[in-house]
């Protein structure tokens, strides 16, 4: 029927604005990370440590995500998934040392890996299938203006605050 893609437009945004933000979470820490290398006082090999946990966190969650979706429903995966991506981008602001750091960038990836099973199931469900390429369109724009957006954010939050600002707007964001 005409218009029908038209009334799915507005939640259809919202699991996009979703999906922003869990990618946000996980590519602000790239353009942060020489900020927090110094106040932290650790060096790029450790660094890349960081990136390598949120990876394997994420990892890890894909593979669990099945498990999680089936005792709960996609929406609730969804759900899970960016109150705990939001409430460990606020822990990260507040960490002191680079093993808390790490802990949280590990929780992190985990908390971001559980949306996209439950985020693409959600997707295909809410619009009908002749609408799912404009769907599946529309949502993927996420990570394209998360890889754009995040690095612009960071720099205009750090040319006022500490590094710690950025992860809490992140997180607070999420939340």
């Amino acid at each position: 029927e005409p218009g029908a893609f038209r009334r799915r437009l507005g939640p259809l945004l919202l699991l996009t604005s979703i999906f922003f933000l869990n990618f946000c979470g996980r590519v602000v820490f790239a353009p942060l990370m020489p900020t927090v290398e110094s106040a932290l006082d650790f060096g790029h090999a450790q660094a890349g440590s960081l990136f390598f946990l949120i990876s394997a966190g994420y990892f890890l969650s894909l593979l669990g995500s099945g498990w999680v979706a089936a005792r709960l429903i996609h929406r609730h995966t969804i759900l899970l998934s960016i109150s705990i991506l939001g409430f460990t981008l606020i822990a990260v602001s507040f960490c002191n040392s680079l093993t808390l750091l790490r802990i949280g960038l590990f929780l992190l990836g985990m908390a971001a890996g559980l949306y996209l099973p439950s985020g693409i199931a959600a997707m295909t469900h809410m619009v009908e299938s002749r609408h799912w390429g404009k769907a599946a369109a529309v949502h993927e724009l996420a990570p394209n203006l998360a890889l754009v957006i995040a690095p612009l954010v960071t720099e205009m939050l750090l040319s006022r605050f500490t590094w710690r600002a950025v992860p809490l707007v992140f997180g607070s964001g999420a939340l």
